[in-house]
């Protein structure tokens, strides 16, 4: 063996720019596996901390529990961390804010959350409270303050002092939940809530399952599995089939190039092998002699690209900033990816092994005379060209004729080309093309959240609609130094009757019934047996000039006349849209989908409001039997939109078919003159703090009002699909670069073995200019070859993508990526011209003479 090393060396040795060129490409190739799974690792990780922001840290939420049932929780196997609450009161309604007040551990406060000032409660009557909800009572984040509330159910009002201010918790803001929280002594509580985070690695759905079973709870009423970040911590760190299926894309990809060089560096030295032949070498020695080359230059290679794949990543990943997220010690993390690691070394083991047989396949024929001669043409058969190539050349000039049948005459090496100038192409569209819903889905998300304004305040109403912000406390908004925009909402709670033959996905309602049901939280829709049809829940909003622009964006048919809205019955129709999500299920969607209701634009439309004041939570849930006295409103449809731009989500967000119609139209009809939802905006790089002090201020003129800055939220949000484009364009880059490589690499090994014939041309006349023409030609050719075999793959694939990722569900339509195909094509062709231009430089400043008597 050591003989056989020693040869080994000598021939690397020999041929440095060859063997530089395979140990380039297996550096690339290996690259090109770590960097795009280093990303995906990377990626994963940032969505499953993303997931834990928006969701809660916490795998699951065990509600209502006694003693005995905690210290079940608290043995449970694999658990990381545990917090604990009780709950202790709420405000009385008309209070300052509606606010609940529970008792709760300092591991449960530190998890989502972090103490900025002061200390967490012990006394009685200690609360530590969020920054945001001072300032929703228009007070400053200040310690020693003391808070008095009248506490719903109980006689006397109480007073909390403030002890401890805490960092506002992303999920809750968002929602405009109001806590504070007072100290917790499980030995004086007889009721707790607990939230769990097990191991990662563990079996999570299994450790829920046997503490469930050990305690007796009742999934109905003790359990809310946060299933959501459960997936998302199943799928982190997985070897999933896509990054498996990539990883062999890409060993394919790395493989010919290294085949391409390696097959020419073998017929360089086909004499050296014909003498090992003649003087008694083995066959088997010759492969051994081949794959030891190509092993040796494998374990020169790996260590590079493993390290530059890596490299890269954490390139894209600092560039990308390094984002904080609202979960304590959580960053954006850069992720050693352990286990592609292992599969990138594996599959460039096994392309060097694949690739010594076939270049030992292709020398086994030759004899060892034939091999010592280098006469390699001595078994080949002449074959005449394509017929339709013949008839194409008689159509075009000489030049481009012989350029064409050079091509088209080494056919392996035409194909090997192509393919070179076809994978990279197709996997940009496939990694473009599978990333698009990510975008989408984030927006979806947002949007279903109401969260469209830079400032949020929420007047907490259900049966009080006079009671909101007024057009005095609107006027002083608009005068804060800053404020860009104001977008105002009034929503009434009210209902319509559908005739059954106008309900056009039932399905849908009955669905959102069932899911009610097992929360024990009402219906969205009754039958109606009055009218042969449903009773469904749905809203009457008025908005002002601002808010009933934006819906501009949503429309489906019809048109938004302002002028009109604000002096006649004419509205804007929010119609849900439904498609079928999986199995059955129902969801809405933004952009797509069918509507519920067969309900166009110039139809009439009537809703009710009951007359007399109503139980607020029977009316919700639809249980009162709708016996009310109702005031009939009847609208002409104008316009249909397929999201409604705002809401407060109490009632019947994303599922109603609502009512749009102007404040000033509203107020005519119902009286109501206040708002309970106010979207502000604000300039460019304006005080967002200052701002939302004025705000708080102005909102806590109303009690109950929330006021929600999501500026810096919004920011997060901005940086985190930074970082997700710079993911998606590093895998990009990093696939263009080994794909110019192989390109430049075939297309000059291509040109460069046929300088005897381009010799001979010069040597009968051929012009400067015609050969450059000829070479320009055929870089052209392989650029459009190429990207027709992009183009009908890459369709292809965009086809089984779409059908297998869900775009549907967030609004997205089937459209070939035009503009992807324009720039590969252009890339394409580019790429061709530059890989012809230096080889054939290079062959045009030879000496005829010489070129003539080159053999390839």
């Amino acid at each position: 063996m050591g003989n056989d090393l020693s040869i080994v060396l000598k021939y690397i040795k020999s041929y440095k720019a060859r063997s530089l060129a395979i140990i380039l490409s297996i550096i690339l190739g290996t690259a090109l596996i770590v960097g795009v799974g280093t990303l995906s690792r990377s990626a994963q990780q940032a969505d499953l901390d993303r997931m834990k922001r928006e969701t809660g840290a916490y795998h699951v939420h065990f509600k209502d529990m006694n003693k005995e049932q905690l210290e079940i929780v608290k043995n449970g196997n694999d658990i990381k961390d545990l917090g604990t609450t009780s709950y202790y009161a709420s405000s009385d309604i008309g209070e300052k804010l509606p606010i609940n007040i529970n008792h709760a551990s300092e591991k449960y406060l530190t998890k989502t959350s972090q103490l900025l000032k002061g200390r967490f409660a012990k006394g009685n009557n200690e609360v530590v409270v969020e920054e945001w909800i001072l300032n929703s009572m228009g007070l400053e984040p200040k310690l020693n303050q003391e808070l008095t509330f009248k506490l719903y159910k109980k006689d006397k009002p109480e007073t909390f002092k403030v002890v401890g201010i805490l960092r506002d918790r992303y999920q809750e803001k968002s929602r405009g939940v109001c806590e504070m929280f007072l100290s917790l002594d499980e030995s004086k509580l007889n009721k707790f809530d607990t939230y769990v985070e097990f191991d990662e690695n563990s079996d999570i759905n299994k450790n829920i399952k046997d503490i469930s079973n050990k305690a007796k709870f009742n999934k109905k009423d003790n359990l809310k599995i946060n299933s959501m970040l459960i997936d998302s911590v199943v799928e982190n760190g997985r070897l999933d089939s896509e990054s498996k299926a990539t990883a062999a894309i890409m060993s394919l990809f790395a493989g010919l190039v290294m085949y391409s060089i390696y097959t020419i560096s073998v017929y360089q030295r086909i004499r050296e092998y014909g003498v090992l032949k003649a003087i008694g070498s083995t066959n088997l020695k010759v492969f051994k002699l081949m794959l030891y080359e190509l092993l040796i230059l494998s374990i020169i290679g790996m260590p590079f690209g493993i390290g530059i794949g890596m490299g890269g990543a954490q390139l894209f990943n600092k560039l990308g900033g390094n984002i904080r997220f609202a979960v304590k010690g959580v960053v954006t993390p850069f992720v050693i990816p352990y286990s592609i690691i292992l599969l990138s070394v594996a599959c460039t083991l096994l392309v060097s092994f694949i690739i010594s047989i076939l270049a030992y396949l292709k020398i086994r024929k030759i004899s060892p005379i034939e091999a010592i001669r280098k006469n390699l043409s001595a078994n080949k058969k002449i074959k005449k060209s394509n017929f339709i190539i013949e008839k194409l050349s008689g159509k075009i000039a000489t030049t481009k004729s012989i350029s064409m049948k050079n091509m088209f005459r080494n056919k392996k090496g035409f194909i090997m080309i192509i393919l070179s100038m076809s994978i990279g192409g197709i996997l940009i569209i496939k990694n473009n093309y599978s990333s698009l819903p990510y975008p989408k889905m984030i927006e979806d998300g947002d949007r279903k959240m109401y969260m469209n304004g830079d400032f949020i305040l929420n007047k907490f109403s259900f049966n009080d609609e006079n009671n909101g912000i007024n057009d005095k406390q609107i006027s002083k908004i608009k005068n804060i130094d800053g404020i860009k925009e104001v977008k105002t909402a009034s929503i009434l709670r009210t209902r319509m009757d559908i005739p059954k033959d106008k309900m056009l996905d039932l399905a849908y309602y009955n669905q959102l019934n069932e899911d009610s049901a097992r929360i024990d939280n009402g219906y969205d829709l009754i039958e109606n047996k009055k009218i042969n049809g449903y009773t469904i829940k749905q809203q009457l909003k008025g908005y002002n000039d601002e808010m009933l622009n934006s819906l501009n964006d949503y429309l489906v048919s019809g048109k938004i006349d302002i002028e009109k809205i604000k002096n006649s019955n004419e509205i804007v129709l929010y119609m849900p849209h439904t498609y079928d999500e999986y199995e059955g299920h129902r969801g809405t969607v933004i952009g797509g989908g069918k509507p519920v209701a067969d309900i166009k634009v110039g139809d009439t439309v009537k809703i009710k409001a009951p007359k007399d004041k109503i139980d607020g939570e029977l009316y919700s849930d639809m249980k009162d039997g709708d016996n009310y006295n109702y005031n009939y409103y009847e609208f002409k449809v104008g316009a249909i939109v397929n999201y409604s731009f705002a809401d407060d989500s109490l009632y019947s967000p994303n599922q109603g078919i609502d009512i749009i119609t102007s404040n000033k139209y509203l107020e005519k009809i119902t009286n109501v003159n206040t708002y309970n939802l106010v979207y502000a905006n604000m300039e460019k790089g304006a005080d967002h703090i200052a701002i939302n002090k004025e705000l708080g201020k102005i909102g806590s003129e109303n009690p109950g009002t929330v006021t929600i800055d999501m500026v810096q939220e919004k920011e997060t949000d901005k940086k985190m699909d930074e970082k997700t484009d710079m993911y998606r364009y590093g895998v990009i880059a990093i696939i263009f670069v080994i794909s110019t490589f192989n390109i430049v690499n075939n297309v000059s090994y291509n040109i460069t073995s046929r300088t005897s014939e381009f010799g001979m041309l010069r040597a009968i006349g051929i012009t400067q200019e015609d050969f450059r023409n000829m070479i320009i030609y055929e870089g052209i050719l392989y650029g459009i070859f190429s990207s027709i075999i992009v183009l009908i793959v890459g369709i292809l694939l965009q086809i089984r993508i779409y059908d297998t990722f869900g775009f549907e569900g967030y609004g997205i339509e089937f459209a070939i990526s035009y503009k992807d195909y324009i720039l590969i094509t252009a890339t394409n062709i580019i790429i061709g011209l530059l890989a012809t231009y230096f080889p054939a430089r290079k062959i045009k400043e030879s000496n005829i003479v010489e070129a003539i008597n080159i053999i390839e």
